[in-house]
């Protein structure tokens, strides 16, 4: 029994935190809603520090159904990231929108529960109760503004596909119990090992559980639901939502193939090539046609989940490494961008995400358009920034397992979508505004740019430390 708890001592930790943080929000005065971010933020930095685990450590818990280890460590400081940066760029935007709500942060903080469930999980049914603590958390925050009407329909398109996913999720299951007898990966891979895929509901079960993984890291072509649910949300929760959720949908799928599926392992890399190369072509391409920024970027955050759908091709120890320093990078740029996208306000004459809304930035905020340049750059892939060794590392692995082919589509994407991120420069650097834009970067916001940027810079110069880094987590 102890031994369970300490697999699950991250989990309880945040729970006894989530409870604290509601019962500040109870005694806390409207003005003072913002203090439930700062004392999340502080929360979460105490359960990292608290739960470190050292090299190759690795605890059982409840008769193998979950897993703490590293591994779940690893995409842990993706999720932890992810929050700190969205709580703190949401302090500004909701209070200037009059939405400044305590339970916003505290649905945030509580999602994370499911997330670590999700990576922990070596039995389907706790894989399942985390997605779904996930997911209701994720509908919530992305129709939280109810007095917009784009968050509405986010929120209720997001619910609607997300019911729909699971369900299909669950069916999968069903028929993969029904076939092997066991809902826990280990059993699972010893009765495909003993008796292949032959059998058509085990094919059929695999296939609807991969589909609902699909769903919920965006991939082509079950991706319907990000572009409108990504655009519409409050824009911080939208930068929260395409590193989170996605981290810990990777995180989960990476460890289901690597324990249950290892042994059919060539019949699921098929799969997933077609959907990293379905992903990546079609989100750079669709964004080219965007003139909405943050439309743009929903579309970015699709071909990125394509980007590290190699990486699972790659079905290695480097290919699981990069994508979880993938996750790392891609929170600090996205997050990033989006924070600055969340304090962009023009005088009503056009929505406040255009492209337009950049002109002349660089002229009015020179430190502003500076950074988001940086995003822009890195999100592009282009050295010597974070983004290029994120994807450097995901090429290589591929090259490593032989998937050369599946690495130059991913090259030749990059090359495509420099075209609409360098958009957004042109904009700032080479036109005139038309429109007067308020970009002024409250402290909270001002802080997050400041640090996303720093590391976007740092990871590119010095990424060996931070490689190793990972490399011990991620064995």
């Amino acid at each position: 029994m102890g031994q369970s708890i300490i697999a699950i001592m991250p989990e309880i930790l945040m729970t006894f935190f989530a409870i604290g943080l509601l019962v500040i929000d109870l005694v806390a005065s409207d003005e003072k809603k913002s203090g439930i971010a700062y004392f999340g933020i502080a929360f979460i930095l105490i359960t990292l520090l608290l739960t470190i685990p050292v090299s190759g450590f690795k605890v059982v818990g409840f008769d193998g159904m979950l897993v703490w280890d590293s591994y779940a460590y690893a995409f842990f400081v993706v999720f932890s990231i992810a929050f700190i940066l969205g709580s703190l760029g949401a302090v500004d935007y909701m209070k200037r929108l009059g939405i400044n709500k305590g339970e916003y942060y505290i649905i945030m903080f509580l999602s994370i529960i499911g997330m670590l469930f999700m990576v922990s999980a070596t039995d389907l049914t706790i894989l399942y109760l985390g997605m779904e603590t996930m997911a209701l958390s994720m509908y919530i925050i992305a129709g939280f503004n109810k007095w917009n009407m784009k968050s509405n329909e986010s929120g209720i398109k997001y619910f609607i596909i997300g019911a729909f996913s699971s369900a299909i999720f669950l069916f999968g299951l069903s028929y993969v119990y029904g076939y092997t007898g066991s809902t826990k990966y280990a059993e699972i891979a010893q009765m495909i090992s003993a008796n292949g895929l032959d059998h058509l509901s085990l094919k059929l079960g695999l296939v609807m559980m991969l589909a609902g993984f699909a769903f919920k890291i965006s991939a082509v072509p079950f991706h319907m639901w990000a572009p409108d649910v990504y655009s519409g949300a409050p824009t911080p929760a939208t930068g929260f939502m395409t590193v989170a959720p996605k981290a810990a949908a990777f995180g989960a799928l990476i460890r289901f193939i690597w324990v249950a599926l290892e042994p059919a392992t060539a019949s699921w890399q098929l799969f997933f090539s077609i959907l990293a190369v379905l992903t990546m072509t079609y989100g750079n391409l669709v964004a080219i046609a965007q003139n909405n920024v943050k439309r743009m970027l929903a579309y970015s955050a699709i071909s990125h989940a394509g980007y590290m759908l190699i990486g699972v091709v790659a079905a290695n120890d480097l290919g699981y490494q990069a994508i979880a320093l993938y996750m790392i990078i891609y929170g600090f740029m996205n997050i990033g961008a989006f924070t600055i996208l969340a304090q962009m306000k023009n005088k009503g004459v056009i929505e406040d995400e255009r492209l337009e809304s950049f002109a002349g930035l660089s002229k009015s905020n020179p430190l502003t358009s500076l950074a988001m340049l940086l995003f822009m750059f890195s999100l592009a892939g282009i050295p010597p920034l974070a983004g290029f060794i994120g994807k450097f590392y995901i090429f290589a692995a591929a090259i490593k397992s032989n998937f050369v082919w599946l690495a130059i589509v991913g090259v030749l994407n990059s090359a495509v979508a420099c075209y609409y991120y360098m958009r957004v420069t042109i904009y700032m650097y080479f036109k005139e505004p038309e429109y007067e834009v308020e970009t002024n970067l409250q402290p909270a916001g001002a802080i997050v740019t400041f640090v996303a940027t720093v590391f976007v810079i740092l990871i590119g110069v010095f990424p060996t430390f931070f490689v190793n880094l990972v490399k011990n987590m991620v064995m």
